[in-house]
């Protein structure tokens, strides 16, 4: 299980049992398991709220999709959906996370969402910075990826924030698509958690299942 701490958030893979329960109910306390505790004295365990409006609009839409994978390989290790938890209250603000394990070249690809209420506040900049990082610092990966909506700008700032080129296109049925890559040798101006990215219009990256 992977668990990664920002000043603001964390970030581990989102249980199961959370996404079948966010088919049937909305607004709801769920116990979300880390892989250290956060705090001294601390459980493993945190209660997360989720929201109704947690995953994100368009991560909602392929919910079941997820869920219907997750259920196949209920261990998947880091390479799959994750919940963006704010530490200060433990609510569930977004979903981050990789699309699939690493392919044969080494590309690993993300995706996020975020709550309508908590976009503009720099959440998706701030934890896309920190699970990059870590993708890049596995020795199976050579590069990351993500695409985004030519007319998303705000999710494409948050791409360029945490240093990631535009190298392509390509057209999909919503439009045509940015394509985004980052390497572990490049670099870029400003450390990605102090920039106040805003998250994306709806749900920020493209939210395909992984």
């Amino acid at each position: 299980m992977l668990t990664l701490e920002t000043d603001r958030l964390l970030f581990t893979p989102t249980p199961v049992s959370v996404l079948r329960e966010r088919l049937f109910r909305a607004d709801f306390v769920a116990a979300v398991p880390l892989d250290h505790a956060v705090d001294a004295g601390a459980s493993q365990h945190l209660a997360v709220r989720f929201p109704e409006e947690w995953p994100g609009e368009d991560a909602l839409a392929v919910l079941p999709i997820w869920l219907a994978r997750r259920e196949r390989a209920p261990d998947p290790g880091p390479w799959c959906d994750g919940v963006m938890i704010r530490r200060e209250d433990r609510l569930a603000v977004g979903s981050m996370g990789f699309k699939s394990p690493p392919d044969p070249t080494g590309t690993v690809e993300i995706g996020y969402s975020v709550n309508r209420s908590q976009r503009g506040l720099g959440y998706a900049t701030e934890m896309a910075g920190a699970l990059v990082a870590w993708g890049l610092a596995q020795p199976e990966v050579r590069r990351v990826v993500a695409e985004c909506l030519a007319t998303n700008r705000a999710s494409a700032r948050v791409l360029e924030k945490v240093r990631f080129s535009q190298v392509g296109w390509r057209s999909s049925e919503d439009g045509d698509l940015m394509l985004w890559e980052r390497r572990p040798t490049d670099v870029g101006p400003g450390r990605p958690a102090e920039a106040e990215g805003a998250s994306p219009s709806p749900g920020g990256t493209r939210p395909t299942p992984g």
